[in-house]
């Protein structure tokens, strides 16, 4: 069961498919907006990470 506690030991590649394997429904604001950030702020580690 993934929980805060559980999150603060990932690593960084089992947090990227975490974040990969939610997928928003369509209509529902607030989980597009969760998704839309969570891909952002992957976008932004890879980039600081290059």
């Amino acid at each position: 069961m993934i929980n805060p506690v559980t999150i603060q030991y990932m690593s960084r590649e089992e947090i990227e498919r975490l974040l990969f394997s939610f997928s928003a429904e369509a209509g529902n604001s607030e989980a597009e907006a969760f998704e839309a950030l969570a891909r952002r702020l992957l976008a932004l580690l890879e980039k600081a990470s290059d």
